[in-house]
């Protein structure tokens, strides 16, 4: 692989990286919204580099509010397998993240501390599966998506 197309696949992973983490965060405020919970409020950027996160009190229908972004992110990674081959390829990125983002979710909702690294680490194999099967199109296809390099698609 040349510089270029590392350069495109890093871009990419960054571009779906925070349009996953808007989504997630959001999802959780809309779920919040839906089912009456109270003071909803997502946070993408901390000044404290907290990381991302909801704030909103729910007296019910907590679970809910937890397993929305799975829901929704796991919606949105689906949509990438509506594209031609290879960038369907990007479905298994966006899982992958969608199920990593969800791991802390998943653990509270379901109240097993011991779910959370299984969690994580299958949602690292899908996303290292995309990273994969991204690269080998490359290779193989001489694939591009052209984010860097536009100029192969005028030629």
């Amino acid at each position: 692989m040349k510089i270029k197309e590392i350069l495109n696949v890093v871009l990419i992973n960054l571009i779906v990286f925070f349009a996953l983490i808007s989504v997630h965060e959001i999802s959780h405020t809309a779920a919040g919204m839906l089912l009456g919970c109270k003071y909803q409020m997502s946070i993408l950027l901390d000044s404290n580099l907290i990381g991302p996160y909801t704030e909103m009190y729910c007296s019910n229908n907590y679970l809910l509010v937890f397993l929305s972004s799975l829901i929704i992110t796991s919606a949105f990674s689906f949509l990438f397998l509506l594209l031609n081959s290879p960038t369907r390829n990007l479905f298994w990125i966006s899982f992958g993240m969608s199920i990593v983002f969800s791991s802390l979710d998943i653990t509270i909702a379901t109240n097993l501390q011991s779910l959370f690294y299984p969690v994580v680490s299958l949602g690292f194999i899908f996303t290292a599966a995309g990273e994969y099967f991204i690269a080998d199109s490359y290779v193989k296809d001489n694939f591009s998506l052209n984010l860097i390099d536009i100029e192969r698609e005028i030629n």
